[in-house]
């Protein structure tokens, strides 16, 4: 006890130096209730709530997840190489939990992942990489044959852990659950974490979770059940094909355009896309809602123009704003002004509108969200309305 102790001493004030991580959500006890999975979870995403925040009183982003986190019951991972101590100041309308958990981590240079019954935040590469990686790793996994493939793998489990717990005892507790071994946690640094709850996670879930802390991942290791852990690869990726409305090279050129970080290669009526799993829903959305045909160059001036049909439903407003990009409209307006004035990009909207004009659409779309528009111009202007 004594030398635990005093390496405690050592370890906490040197948590910018990634040595301590901050895993929000207090154990489960007979005191706490436990945190949501399912269903229920998935509600708890999308239940509006209204939260303020000054920078003082204690309001830094560890206190700020950690009582959302208790509130909607809902289990939050912030990274270990995330300060936790950065004041948060900003004030939002009743939000959606995921919006609202996301515009928190925009604040602080941060990305979120939903994993499971499991909100990540962490560094924003990532934060996008890690579905994608959980993803693999599932592949991998039904490639697995024989001995080499435990039944406990595809079993979901809760995990608790207490203060002061060393993921290498967590990481091990993960592999004796689900029947494997983890070569290389011999390599892990030292470190000391925050309790810590995972609930009903898979084991591609829990060891994502985990290692993508230490900048890593794992690979099967060939004829046993065990994982070796590796460094994550710098391009993280899934290929899946989506059919085109036509085979024609202007919606190839429409989704290079859309999607500048994505690989595309169009065969026989589809795209052929290597991607993360988000960007691969994002395209699958915008390809079903017939955004990949491009619009003809027109000499109207931007006020005059009309749009004859224009429908999407479930988009997230900054998807919205990207779209009018890519047909050529230029818009211009500070994501951070817009997160300072509690509006979130995330926000989902529908639009359905027919025989419109364009001052009168961007009004009808971006108004009532609390944007003030103003045309000048070829340019459209977006900014939070004065309160």
């Amino acid at each position: 006890m004594l030398t635990r102790f005093r390496t405690l001493l050592d370890v906490r004030p040197r948590w910018r130096c990634g040595l301590v991580c901050l895993v929000l959500f207090h154990p489960v006890s007979v005191f706490a209730a436990e945190p949501l999975a399912g269903k229920p979870f998935e509600a708890a995403l999308d239940q509006k709530i209204g939260r303020s925040w000054t920078g003082q009183d204690g309001h830094i982003l560890r206190n700020v997840l950690r009582q959302l986190a208790d509130s909607q019951r809902v289990s939050i991972v912030l990274d270990r190489r995330i300060d936790p101590t950065q004041s948060i100041e900003l004030t939002l309308p009743p939000t959606p939990l995921r919006d609202m958990v996301s515009t928190l981590a925009r604040k602080v240079d941060c990305g979120t992942s939903i994993v499971g019954n499991v909100i990540y935040v962490g560094p924003t590469d990532s934060a996008k990489k890690l579905r994608t990686l959980v993803e693999l790793r599932n592949a991998d996994r039904t490639r697995l044959t024989g001995r080499n493939r435990p039944a406990a793998l595809t079993q979901p489990k809760t995990f608790v852990w207490q203060e002061l717990d060393r993921p290498r005892d967590m990481l091990q507790q993960v592999a004796d659950k689900f029947q494997i071994e983890i070569d290389g946690l011999d390599k892990l640094p030292h470190d000391l974490w925050a309790a810590t709850s995972l609930p009903q996670v898979t084991a591609t879930e829990a060891l994502s979770l985990l290692l993508v802390q230490f900048g890593s991942t794992f690979e099967f290791v060939p004829n046993r059940a065990a994982v070796r852990i590796v460094p994550i690869p710098e391009r993280v990726f899934v290929e899946r094909s989506h059919r085109v409305l036509a085979n024609s090279p202007v919606s190839h050129d429409a989704a290079r355009q859309r999607f500048s970080e994505v690989d595309f290669e169009q065969a026989e009526g589809k795209l052929i896309v290597r991607g993360t799993v988000e960007q691969q829903a994002e395209i699958a959305t915008w390809l079903r809602t017939g955004n990949q045909k491009t619009t003809k160059p027109t000499d109207k001036p931007l006020r005059d123009r009309h749009f004859k049909t224009l429908q999407q439903k479930n988009v997230a407003l900054g998807e919205i704003i990207k779209t009018f990009i890519v047909y050529g409209i230029k818009i211009e307006y500070d994501p951070e002004q817009f997160a300072n004035g509690g509006i979130s990009l995330d926000q989902k909207i529908d639009i359905d509108e027919k025989d419109i004009y364009a001052e009168k659409l961007f009004r009808k779309i971006f108004e009532p969200r609390g944007i003030e528009v103003t045309i000048e111009g070829e340019t459209v202007r977006l900014t939070p309305k004065s309160k």
